[in-house]
């Protein structure tokens, strides 16, 4: 769930003619900043460790960084679908149905998603304990 999801939300979000949205525009921004800010985290992450040190914390604002991008991304990618976004194919025979009868083949991928976003606040520590 990295930056291609970006990509493929923008690419929804002109498929169902709402790119001109601002507030679409807005969150895909605010998704887009949001997977940059832990990008540069990592890097500085590993720069630090390379010269020995560490940044204390920062394993828990990664974990928290990584639960506010998968909310970020349910969110949006299930306003970008629309009502389609109460579909969901559990299996590749299903996905091919969805994709068929709906025309937006990128709904499997958004309702999965949407389904999996409220797994990462709650394992590996929940984020209210990543707080504390």
């Amino acid at each position: 769930m990295a930056m291609g999801a970006v990509k493929l939300f923008m690419q929804m979000a002109k498929d169902n003619g709402m790119s001109n949205n601002a507030t679409v525009r807005q969150d895909l921004v605010k998704l887009h900043t949001l997977h940059e800010v832990g990008r540069m985290l990592a890097m500085r992450l590993k720069a630090e460790k390379s010269a020995g040190r560490d940044i204390p914390g920062a394993a828990n604002i990664a974990k928290l960084s990584m639960s506010e991008i998968m909310r970020q991304s349910r969110d949006l990618g299930l306003r970008l679908a629309g009502a389609g976004g109460m579909l969901h194919a559990y299996n590749a025979a299903d996905r091919k149905q969805l994709d068929d009868a709906t025309g937006q083949p990128l709904l499997a991928f958004v309702t999965e998603m949407g389904l999996f976003a409220q797994a990462p606040p709650i394992y590996g520590g929940t984020d209210q304990v990543q707080r504390n």
